[in-house]
């Protein structure tokens, strides 16, 4: 990694916080295990509304459930014991800069019981280092519980033994396999009293933010953006000039031939583009992009094909002018055929608008695609302006400019730069224009 073998990046426990598929659990790796003998049990309730509303997520959590009936056999000390928990790699030989966990816990009910322990934790095999202890009592029945996580925390350093030492560092020695989650221990001592016990918990995740970034700083995945960027750079130029040049190609062979030829042709293909035209851009866009998938190429081609009309119309009229002009009569007399009247003459004629049209489409094909990456329409294998744009707007962080403002200002500056180029191009290549100079 540039700068030296103990940096790391950012990294996230599991790329989904959330519990609201039956699912989610297994998929994103999580683990439960109980204390033997008691019927502790861990399941998906998609209709948990007091945790969804409260902590304001979508609905859906997954609940720890645990009865026993009064008179039965008290569970082996401490008590009924609940352990969720992830193991994953750390791939970095140094720690991050700071951690920070996230778990929210929802307490629906607690009879038989008065108290309950919940702990946090990460463990670096057999060493368990415990982020934060609550106590839930009931007067936290109804209420959201939020561990305190933070590396940063002082109650989270002190469980590390000091408020100067770094929880980071401690906990994270080197490379290697990890383990995250949360315990719960339900005492259970009173024999004469039934117990039932429901708790629902969500968001349960661990974030290590990294001591490498580049000039842009890193994603929510730790990918360097300035990287993003200037791959991004070369995506649009694709996009924009090989969708632009496809789209002036059908424009100057529809405009040529209906011009030229006129009478039935030009009415049958003048319709055609009427038709093209007056079809709603984006959401037509929108459309076929779903339809044959998220494929760059895909995009390129839809966007050449979409924005051929308007030039065709251009290139009609132009010929429709040139046609009748002395030396095409000449040509036609000295017995030149159609298509070398259209090649040698006419073509030649309207070169000059074909570059300044093809430099003033680059522009609406890279925002075109930079709208259906935003969208989540694009490849999600290509980085692009639009897919970093989509990305901020998945991870809510709109505020974070370095984000926000690289791929959003060389969107508009490339654009910017094609349309002066067209208006430069048009200047030189137009005589009238050149003759007001």
């Amino acid at each position: 990694m540039p700068g030296g073998s103990s940096l790391s990046q950012n990294y996230k426990v599991a790329q989904s916080s959330l519990f609201t598929q039956a699912n989610d659990f297994q998929t994103q790796g999580w683990d439960s295990s109980s204390t033997p003998g008691t019927n502790l049990s861990v399941q998906f309730n998609s209709s948990d509304v007091g945790l969804s509303s409260a902590a304001g997520f979508p609905r859906g959590s997954e609940q720890i459930t645990y009865s026993r009936q009064a008179g039965n056999a008290l569970p082996s000390s401490p008590g009924a014991t609940e352990t969720i928990s992830k193991t994953f790699y750390w791939p970095y030989n140094g720690p991050p800069s700071t951690f920070s966990g996230s778990l929210v816990v929802f307490v629906n009910s607690m009879q038989g019981v008065s108290d309950i322990a919940l702990t946090t934790f990460i463990a670096n095999g057999a060493i368990e280092m415990p982020l934060s202890n609550q106590t839930i009592n009931s007067n936290l029945v109804g209420t959201r519980v939020v561990p305190a996580e933070d590396s940063n925390d002082p109650s989270v350093r002190l469980f590390f033994g000091s408020s100067t030492i770094d929880p980071a560092v401690v906990a994270f020695s080197g490379s290697g396999n990890y383990t995250y989650g949360f315990r719960i221990v339900i005492p259970d001592k009173i024999l004469p009293n039934n117990v039932n016990v429901n708790i629902s918990f969500n968001n349960l995740n661990l974030s290590m933010k990294g001591t490498s970034w580049g000039l842009l700083g890193t994603d929510q995945n730790g990918r360097d953006i300035f990287t993003q960027l200037a791959w991004g750079t070369r995506v649009s130029l694709i996009v924009g000039l090989v969708a632009s040049f496809l789209g002036v190609v059908i424009g100057l062979v529809v405009g040529l031939l209906a011009g030229f030829l006129g009478k039935v042709v030009d009415e049958v293909l003048m319709r055609f583009t009427d038709m093209v035209l007056v079809l709603p851009g984006l959401p037509l866009l929108i459309v076929l992009a779903a339809l044959l998938g998220p494929s760059i190429w895909n995009i390129i081609i839809i966007l050449g094909f979409l924005g051929w009309a308007g030039f065709a119309r251009v290139i009609r009229s132009q010929v429709l002018s040139l046609r009748e002009r002395t030396f095409i009569e000449a040509s036609k007399a000295a017995g030149s055929g159609t298509g070398h009247i259209i090649i040698r003459h006419i073509f030649p004629n309207v070169l000059g608008l074909t570059y300044v049209s093809l430099a003033l489409a680059v522009p609406t094909a890279i925002v075109s695609e930079a709208s259906l990456a935003f969208l989540g329409l694009a490849d999600p294998n290509v980085i692009s302006w639009g897919q970093m744009l989509n990305a901020v707007e998945n991870s809510a962080a709109i505020t974070s400019w370095w984000w926000v403002l690289p791929p959003g200002l060389s969107i508009a500056v490339l654009s910017l730069s094609f349309v002066l180029l067209g208006y430069a191009l048009d200047e030189l290549l137009n005589p009238r224009l050149r003759m007001r100079r």
